[in-house]
């Protein structure tokens, strides 16, 4: 066992001192990689073997890993360690991933690059209506569309993106690379229950952010739900290495349904008066009893009756004071 676990790190830190090379070469070492990979499963591994699988797998990540090259290994691997080395596994994955973005988002402004995806794509509308939201099919640029990009190294590029468990996004007509949260699932059989919802909460925010371009991208009854579950996970996970996290993701959330934002108002702006629709959603919230969340929605709608449904600096200036407040008392239960 130790001499595969040898070859496999010595695989991966090959080809991670060779990504200078063209795209070809890049892709022959590491399909090699995965053939390597697949005719090594058949050994057996014993539970002493855990550490050593560990320990060349930190000796891999010390260097200058590229997302999809740890994927491949830790696809390989996985299921041959236990739960807490699991989670250590796709937590590291996800830093590395996070701090591969700003990298691959300058790969993807090199060239005629962006200007080839877009023309690839449907194009996504940034103005959102009062009831129209964005649609997926529009947001991402689609995997089935990489075959047809012409420029080889821009093809190269996309794949090992998406490879590395990520999702180009089209923010301002040009396309970002974000986590793909939903991909990290095919990992949960082998986390804690705290992760797997973890990563099922963040899931929903890289299938749909909250806010591009200003707008506000799901509808206001869709921003509670989603509301409710972060306070659910807060509640049920106050250990969790993942709790401030999610409570800072909840902050977000809650400014975004008190305010709106600045291409989704909360009131009409002619009248300011505030949306019906928006209006029914505080009522729904209000009226989920036991939840943090319900209690402070209630203390907002209580102050805007009281200013007659306006929207007006009255009532902006006690969403800072109704904020903090919430997540104080989330705080507390912890």
């Amino acid at each position: 066992m130790k001499k595969v676990i040898l070859i496999l790190i010595s695989s991966i830190l090959l080809i991670t001192m060779i990504t200078g090379c063209n795209g070809e070469d890049i892709n022959e070492i590491s399909n090699q990689l995965v053939e390597d990979m697949e005719s090594n499963k058949t050994e057996k591994v014993v539970e002493n073997d855990e550490e050593k699988i560990m320990k060349d797998f930190n000796n891999a990540i010390k260097g200058d890993i590229e997302p999809f090259l740890l994927v491949k290994l830790i696809d390989d691997i996985i299921d041959k360690v236990k739960v807490d080395y699991a989670i250590e596994m796709v937590l590291k994955l996800e830093e590395i991933q996070g701090n591969y973005i700003e990298r691959y988002t300058e790969e993807l402004f090199m060239e005629e690059y962006q200007m080839e995806l877009i023309t690839l794509s449907d194009v996504f509308d940034s103005e959102l209506a009062d009831k129209e939201y964005a649609s997926e099919d529009y947001l991402f640029f689609s995997v089935d569309k990489i075959k047809d990009i012409k420029n080889e190294s821009l093809k190269q590029l996309v794949e090992k993106i998406i490879q590395g468990k990520y999702k180009l996004i089209n923010m301002e007509g040009a396309y970002y690379p974000i986590i793909d949260y939903e991909g990290l699932k095919v990992y949960e059989a082998y986390l804690s229950e705290d992760i797997k919802e973890y990563i099922d909460l963040k899931s929903m925010e890289s299938n749909m952010p909250v806010i591009l371009d200003g707008g506000i991208t799901i509808s206001f009854d869709e921003l509670a739900e989603r509301l409710i579950r972060t306070e659910n996970y807060l509640l049920k996970y106050p250990d969790s290495v993942k709790y401030e996290e999610i409570l800072r993701l909840y902050g977000v959330y809650l400014k975004f349904y008190f305010e709106g934002s600045p291409n989704t108002l909360i009131y009409d702006y002619e009248t300011k008066t505030i949306k019906e629709h928006v209006l029914a959603s505080y009522e729904k919230v209000k009226n989920m009893e036991g939840t943090i969340t319900s209690e402070i929605v209630s203390k907002y709608l209580d102050i805007i009756k009281e200013n007659d449904n306006l929207i007006d600096e009255n009532v902006l200036s006690k969403v800072t004071e109704l904020h903090s407040l919430a997540i104080a008392t989330l705080e507390e239960q912890n």
